[in-house]
């Protein structure tokens, strides 16, 4: 199992717990592209927040993921099946998929390798999306500085080197094929608590890899925050992340 397999297997549960899902614009776009009862591959599902989203939109879908205990977490849904498969080594049939979905996954993958079994697994006129999100904004100024310096000082030496991609848009990796511009003015938007702001900060990679190393960041930065969040932290305020991606037809 890879390293990154291992990062976010150990933290499973909560994943699937406190991970977001993305706008129900996007899906529609995408399956507007696509036949009729269309089936597509989820890669890098995680715990299956995409598939579960595809699958309600209208999608048969076949959820691949390296590790099995981010399957194990995964929500059960009679049109999806799910399955531990690297990226670059689906199993999947030659040309028999109509479309591709990597959500906030790409970058730990992207490449020929990937690209090649892309193109081998897509039916002609398939359509590949890979979505994401940029760092998340809160309501106040006062509440959004210590946040931005963890996630760019406190966090900085623990941050994978494939993280660039994801605060790029994923601009810079190569998309196998003719590329169309990204839907735009979509928001992820959740209504939380500051503990439930800290769970979902404690799935990111850099969070886990610097626990790993036997430091937790997390408690100075709930204490700091807590000073500053409404109600002490138990008032909801609006969490926004800008939903961005890069979307085209395989070649």
């Amino acid at each position: 199992m890879s390293e990154v397999s291992n990062w976010f297997g150990a933290v499973a549960a909560a994943y699937a717990r406190h991970r977001i899902t993305y706008p129900a614009a996007f899906y529609a776009a995408f399956l507007d592209r696509l036949p009729a009862d269309p089936l597509v591959w989820d890669c890098g599902c995680g715990s299956g927040q995409a598939s579960v989203d595809l699958a309600e939109a209208g999608a048969r879908v076949i959820a691949t993921d390296a590790s099995a205990a981010q399957l194990a977490a995964a929500g059960p849904h009679p049109r999806i099946r799910y399955q531990q498969a690297d990226a670059t080594a689906s199993g999947l049939g030659d040309a028999s998929l109509d479309g591709v979905l990597v959500a906030a996954a790409v970058h730990w993958f992207a490449g020929e390798p990937f690209n090649s079994e892309v193109r081998r697994v897509c039916k002609p006129g398939a359509v590949m999306a890979w979505i994401g999100y940029l760092p998340l904004l809160l309501p106040e100024a006062r509440l959004q500085a210590p946040l931005d310096a963890f996630h760019n000082s406190t966090l900085a030496p623990w941050w994978p080197a494939e993280r660039k991609w994801v605060e790029q848009s994923y601009a810079g990796l190569v998309f196998p094929g003719e590329e169309w511009p990204f839907p735009t003015g979509l928001w992820i938007e959740r209504h939380w608590t500051l503990s439930e702001l800290m769970a979902h900060i404690g799935t990111w990679s850099a969070v886990q890899r610097s626990r790993e190393a036997g430091i937790d960041p997390l408690p100075a930065l709930q204490a700091e925050l807590a000073v500053l969040w409404p109600d002490a932290g138990t008032a909801p305020l609006t969490v926004r992340w800008p939903f961005m991606g890069r979307w085209g037809s395989p070649g």
